[in-house]
This record gives structure tokens, C-alpha cells and sequence, in this order.
């Protein structure tokens, strides 16, 4: 491999999925929105790639333009008017057009458009090129602007009434991390009323503001939204890391609890001190015959509020740890970052494949764009994040929330009890 190859290589590997991806992925959150993407076929597929993990039936819903060159030189206003003519008898509870880098460039006025191809129903129109920015900047664009047009304030909040804000299934098991959460909400005595951009409808859209508490459980795909709402409609937020772990289950709850108290709480705490008791005696089990669960390197790569919240879990829960590295910023972290020995920028693709290439007795969390680069026979790795080519998710088995916590000890105890098998045979 020459240096352009391993050049391109590096961006390959370590490049976050673009704007466009992630505004796609809000509006498919939205169970019954058809979703336009103005632009070529390429990037309508790259967009697609990364819902359908779990959505497999996405592309009912989701078309494309496909522009051509001429389209770039002429405008795109006939491929629109193409792409939109049968929604205009058949309107869906909400259209959202998104237009793709080289849309952007042409400076058409999609919403004048879409207006004029006679198109009734609730619509939302935005640029969402790659070059402006990451997956979770086109997320919180695209949620922005829906919740400007369909947010209305003046609603009466209902008691313990929440929203989960910044939730989608485009991440890593996102959908069973979404149902375990409104579990444990539900179980603590609460009212889930709005999970934005995973599993709703367009409908519930309108109910938002009936919120007394909105939850930020993804910091960098919701806290604009959540800032958003609360101008508009009053309604407060808190942003506490993602609930990984049993401790981290604990605290999201407590967190939770002190900004909006529930009489049933405690049922909710009940289940997790069970929950913790039953795993201590299994895995001391585990430890009399196979020792301590220990790692000489642990390597984290994720979206940033899952790669903190896993290396909090991972560190003050789950095993000891020599040298803790994470590949993402500090931004939102707060306390959490203080855990790590090393942070690397989210692009240092030199240094994550030099950690990568000398790890031994290592854990890797990340994406197979990681596990490519790692020993297997000497290191463990588990699939937290996309692409995970390398792995297959079947079960109903979240990472988030105290059957999450249940599901990755488990996963991290028995590939290591695998590894030492492997290394006494």
C-alpha cells in the first residue's frame, strides 16, 4: 500500500459518518416520515448504510433524487418535482427533505419547491451537507428545526411526565438502550412521554411540551434540542452521562430523582440493589477460579457521551484497568474524562493505530473499524459503536441500564475466560 492508499485508508477508518447520515437518521426515527434525500445515488446509500443496521426496511421510506452532473449545472427543481409527485396524492404524516453536500452548492429553494410540486403535509427542509459538520451535528440540526416548526409551547406539563431527548437507533443497539430506559422510567413511577428521534411518530411531536423534565441522555445529539424546548416551552433539562454499568444505572436514576422526584423511585433503586446482589456472587464465582478481570490497555472509541459513560463504568465497576485511553472529547464528560490516563482526538487515526498495533491483554470498545487493527488471539474486543461488521446483534440485549450492565459483564467475563483458555492450550 502505497502513502495516497494508506492516506485515504486513515479517513476511512477514522472519520465520523457525515451531517447528512445523522439528520437522516432523526427522521428516521420518526415511524411514519418519508425521508427525500436531495442528492446523488452515493450519498444517498452512505446514509442509508448506517439506519438500516436497525431498520431494515428503511428504503420503503426513504428515497433519493439520484442528481446528476446536470442537476449541479441546471438546478435539481425537475428531479424534485419527480422524487415528490407521489406524495402529493399520498401525503405522509410528515416529509422531510434533506439536501446532500452537492445539493447544497446549487442554492435551490427547496422549501419554494416543495411548496409548488403541491405538497400538503407538515414538511421540514434543510441543508445537511457532510462538510458541514459530523453524524450528530446533521441529528441536532434536523431536531432543531422539526421542534421550531411543530414544538408549541402553552401546553400544561403533566406530573412525572418526561421526555428522553437525543436518543437514536443509528447508534449501537440505540432501540433496546431507548425500551431498557423507559423501563427503568416507567418502573421508578414515571410517564414517558416523547422519546425524540427513536421509535415515535409524528403525532407525538405536538405532546413534547407536556413534559415536566426533559432527560438528555445523548449530550451531543440532544442538549440543543433540550436547550431549544426549554426557551420555548419552559421545561428544564438535565444532562447526566449515559446510565452504563450498575453504578451508573444508580446515579442516572438518583439524578434523575432529585430534579423531578417520583413516589416509586425506590422500586426502580430495589431492582437494581438485586439486581447488583445476584451478579456479586456470580462473578465472585468467577473470580475464585479465573482471578480478577484486568487489562494491561483498555481502548475506548465511540460517540462521545457512550465512550465516557463506558469508561466510567469500565473503570470504577467493571475491571481494573493499567492504561485507560478514549478517543473522543472532553466536551460534556466533565468528571468522567478525570478517569482516563490518555484522550485522543476523535481523528487521531496515528496514535489509535499505534495504541491499536501494541496492545496486548488489551479490551478494545469500539467498531471494527478498531478491531481491524488489534490482535485478536491476544486482545478482547467488544461492539459498541458502528460499523460492527465483525459482530451481530440479534438478541434484545441493551448496552445501557441494568440489563446492559448485566449484558456487557457478561460479555467482558466470558471472552476473557475464552482468552485464557486459548492461551493455556
Amino acid at each position: 500500500m502505497d502513502e495516497r492508499e494508506k492516506s485515504f485508508d486513515d479517513v476511512c477508518m477514522y472519520t465520523d459518518a457525515c451531517a447528512l447520515a445523522g439528520a437522516s437518521a432523526f427522521f428516521a426515527g420518526i415511524e411514519d416520515a418519508v425521508i427525500l434525500v436531495n442528492g446523488p445515488l452515493w450519498c444517498y446509500f452512505f446514509a442509508m448504510r448506517r439506519i438500516e443496521h436497525s431498520q431494515s426496511t428503511i428504503s420503503h421510506r426513504m428515497v433519493c433524487t439520484q442528481l446528476d452532473n446536470d442537476a449541479i449545472v441546471f438546478g435539481a427543481e425537475a428531479y424534485l418535482h419527480d422524487a415528490l409527485a407521489p406524495y402529493v396524492e399520498q401525503p405522509p404524516a410528515l416529509l422531510a427533505v434533506i439536501s446532500s453536500c452537492a445539493a447544497g452548492l446549487i442554492g435551490d429553494d427547496i422549501a419554494a419547491i416543495v411548496r409548488g410540486a403541491g405538497i400538503t403535509c407538515p414538511t421540514v427542509t434543510l441543508d445537511s451537507s457532510g462538510l458541514t459538520g459530523s453524524f450528530a451535528d446533521g441529528w441536532d440540526k434536523a431536531a432543531r428545526s422539526t421542534l421550531q416548526t411543530f414544538c408549541m409551547p402553552g401546553q400544561t406539563p403533566q406530573m412525572h411526565a418526561v421526555n428522553l431527548i437525543g436518543m437514536t437507533s443509528a447508534y449501537c443497539c440505540g432501540d433496546r438502550d431507548a425500551r431498557e430506559l423507559v423501563r427503568l422510567l416507567e418502573t421508578a413511577g414515571y410517564a414517558v412521554n416523547v422519546v425524540l428521534g427513536c421509535g415515535m411518530d409524528a403525532a407525538s411531536l405536538a405532546r413534547i411540551p407536556q413534559a415536566a423534565l426533559n432527560i438528555v441522555v445523548h449530550d451531543e445529539l440532544g442538549q440543543g434540542s433540550a436547550r431549544l424546548i426549554e426557551e420555548r416551552c419552559g421545561i428544564p433539562y438535565i444532562t447526566p452521562l449515559p446510565p452504563y454499568g450498575h453504578a451508573g444505572t444508580e446515579r442516572w436514576l438518583t439524578q434523575i430523582g432529585q430534579a423531578l422526584p417520583s413516589p416509586q423511585i425506590t422500586a426502580a433503586q430495589e431492582e437494581a440493589a438485586r439486581m447488583i446482589r445476584e451478579d456479586f456472587l456470580r462473578i465472585n464465582e468467577c473470580k475464585s477460579l479465573w482471578g480478577e478481570l484486568r487489562y494491561d490497555t483498555a481502548f475506548i472509541r465511540a460517540p462521545r457521551s457512550v465512550a465516557w459513560g463506558l469508561a466510567q463504568a469500565l473503570r470504577t465497576e467493571w475491571a481494573d484497568v493499567c492504561h485507560l485511553a478514549v478517543a473522543a472529547d472532553r466536551e460534556g464528560a466533565r468528571e468522567a474524562s478525570e478517569i482516563a490516563d490518555e484522550i485522543l482526538g476523535e481523528t487521531d487515526a496515528v496514535r489509535t493505530q499505534q495504541i491499536l498495533a501494541e496492545m496486548m491483554d488489551g479490551l478494545l470498545l469500539g467498531s471494527s473499524n478498531e478491531s481491524a487493527h488489534i490482535r485478536p488471539r491476544e486482545n478482547q474486543y467488544l461492539a459498541v459503536s458502528y460499523p460492527a461488521a465483525d459482530a451481530l446483534h440479534l438478541s434484545d440485549s441493551p448496552l445501557m441500564g441494568l440489563r446492559g450492565a448485566r449484558h456487557i459483564e457478561e460479555q467482558l467475563w466470558n471472552g476473557n475466560i475464552l482468552h485464557r483458555k486459548i492461551l493455556l492450550s
